[in-house]
């Protein structure tokens, strides 16, 4: 045997020896007593019972308590643990007294007190993170597969799952450490949390799930009400889901995809300011600012933002919106899109929606209780200029709805390129509508529609007939009108139509569209529950030889287009027919 080796050997035999003169067997309720005073002194936590308490020393020394309950002083945590363990320092049991490296908490099941009606996790953390500011001093706790069950009077709230956490030791006024991992609303996660217990200090914060990539820095000051700054960056492969995860369920969030967020963030008691804000929304940049805050319990969200371009076509086409339908029986629901308050403004250098090209856009979204309001306050397009607005209020009929929109010297062949609705259109011009109407239903709303529409092209063509080569054959030879004028293109030189709306049916007052040898007047009425036409056209030439009576009716989607079955070509200004009737025959 080494000298090295005896020595040790000698050590070893030493410490027994002074571990053996204390009364271990019989100081099973001296035991029992120690590690109960110590574990509220380092923990917080007063045991209200345990089974039993049994002691190994090797091969490191340890405390082991059995089905243990336990609370904090104001009942603010409560729980039970299957076993605590405790791991005394040894140098400390020579002298015959418990000192604490560390405390496990095997498979325990905690109870957290939040307050009535809370439903976020703000509210669900504040009570354990109080408590745990409170302590000046902790050994190091260790939390092995336990529960966290949020309760509000009574009543489980939610509940953390597969929960391993880590909190350092900690002495007079050093921060608060932890980490580790648990499962929430199926979804498990690893945290980090830096936390300046005594008013100020460092703080940060890191999360990781399949739904949310979170990490920040900063500090926080202020031991009344804490001020936070620091950096932010946050990412989530899909905003709505990680929403729908923390419990905000919204309609307007499925327009987002996956985000990016970085910002310098300031938290002050409920208000969170986001500082020279970068957002990216499924690539998609915006920088400004935001601001979330808190006013009796209602979220708001507002801010101004701007960007080199914006995709509104596909933030509008994943809205879960309603087909407008008379036959839909349902009630209209405003209150499932004003949940919660927002007044963003959006600036882009350029938009997209639904194919079409806009330049210089500017949007918002305006937002409070029982109000929804979103616009386009300006953009230019294809030479001219798009305006529009949409503005829904709850009223006692049930919904308010104000629909205003407009198009100035907008060269619509140009936006053919991009729109295929108007693929048979072309010209330059402006169309201008304004609706106003109210009901419970869409039947009710579609039936109280009043207001005007009107548009005004000039030097443009019609696809799909072929009305000057109409009006050319009628001129030579009658029997051969109806030859495949239904093909086509119709040039025209000006193109007016103007229109009343009342109790949900749209009145032509004046259209006419007017071409190198002809003239077509148009009128009559479509319904806008209905989606139908009822319309009658007469288009003469310019020569004054004849004019024909033409029948537009049926569905908007596919209406019946031809001349009346019943007309006869007749020269402008005589009561009487030539020799050719134009009996429709196809």
């Amino acid at each position: 045997m080494t000298r090295r080796t005896a020595f040790l050997a000698f050590s070893f035999v030493v410490v027994i020896g002074l571990l053996g003169l204390q009364s271990w067997d019989l100081a099973r309720g001296r035991i029992e007593a120690s590690a109960v005073r110590a574990i509220e002194a380092r923990t917080g936590f007063v045991v209200k019972s345990l089974e039993r308490a049994e002691i190994a020393l090797l091969p490191l020394p340890r405390i082991s308590l059995s089905k243990v309950a336990f609370a904090q002083h104001d009942g603010a945590v409560a729980g039970e643990a299957l076993r605590v363990r405790v791991y005394p320092r040894l140098l400390t049991l020579l002298t015959g007294h418990l000192g604490f490296d560390r405390i496990d908490l095997v498979a325990p099941q905690l109870d957290v007190a939040v307050p009535a009606g809370s439903d976020g996790i703000t509210d669900w953390l504040s009570p354990p993170l109080a408590e745990l500011e409170k302590l000046r001093s902790q050994s190091r706790i260790v939390i092995r597969s336990g529960a966290l069950f949020l309760r509000a009077a009574g009543q489980v709230q939610s509940i953390v799952r597969d929960l391993n956490l880590v909190l350092d030791e900690r002495e007079l006024d050093d921060p608060l450490s932890l980490s580790g991992s648990f499962t929430w609303r199926g979804v498990s996660s690893d945290v980090s949390l830096l936390w300046p217990a005594a008013g100020g200090g460092k703080a940060a914060l890191s999360a990781s799930s399949p739904l949310l990539k979170l990490r920040f820095e900063g500090t926080r000051a202020g031991p009344g009400e804490p001020v936070i700054d620091g950096a932010l960056a946050l990412s989530t492969p899909s905003l709505p889901q990680l929403l729908d995860w923390f419990g905000e369920k919204s309609r307007l969030s499925t327009a987002l995809g996956g985000l990016t967020l970085n910002a310098d963030l300031q938290l002050k008691p409920r208000e969170a300011s986001f500082n020279n804000a970068v957002a990216s929304l499924d690539g998609d940049r915006l920088d400004g600012v935001m601001k979330l805050t808190e006013v009796d319990g209602r979220f708001a969200l507002s801010g101004t933002l701007a960007g080199a371009g914006l995709d509104l076509g596909r933030l509008i086409g994943r809205l879960p919106l309603p087909a407008i339908d008379a036959r839909d029986p349902g009630r209209l629901d405003l209150d499932g899109w004003t949940g919660r308050d927002i007044d963003l403004r959006v600036s882009v250098d350029a938009a997209r929606l639904n194919g079409a090209r806009l330049t210089d856009a500017a949007t918002y979204l305006l937002i409070k209780k029982g109000r929804f309001e979103a616009g386009l306050l300006r953009a230019s397009a294809y030479g001219g200029t798009v305006k529009a607005r949409f503005l829904a209020v709850g009223a006692p009929a049930g919904v308010d709805v104000k629909i205003q929109a407009g198009l100035d010297k907008v060269d619509f062949g140009k936006a053919a390129a991009d729109v295929p609705q108007f693929a048979r259109l072309t010209g330059t011009g402006g169309f201008q509508l304004a609706l106003d109407g109210a009901g419970g239903t869409f039947d009710e709303l579609l039936g109280a529609m009043t207001g005007r529409a009107g548009i005004n092209l000039r030097q443009g063509e019609i696809g799909g007939v072929a009305l000057a080569d109409l009006v050319r054959r009628a001129e030579r030879n009658p029997s051969q009108l109806l030859r495949d004028w239904h093909q086509g293109k119709t040039p025209f030189e000006t193109l007016t139509a103007n229109a009343g709306i009342a109790n949900g049916l749209l009145v032509l007052t004046d259209a006419q569209m007017n071409g190198a040898n002809y003239r077509l007047g148009l009128a009559g009425n479509a319904s806008l529950r209905t989606r139908r036409l009822d319309m009658r056209a007469s288009l003469a030439s310019l020569s004054g030889s004849l004019r024909l009576p033409l029948v537009l009716k049926g569905p908007v989607d596919a209406p019946f287009f031809d001349v009346e079955s019943e007309a006869f070509l007749s020269p402008t200004g005589s009561t009487g027919t030539i020799a050719a009737p134009t009996l429709v025959e196809r």
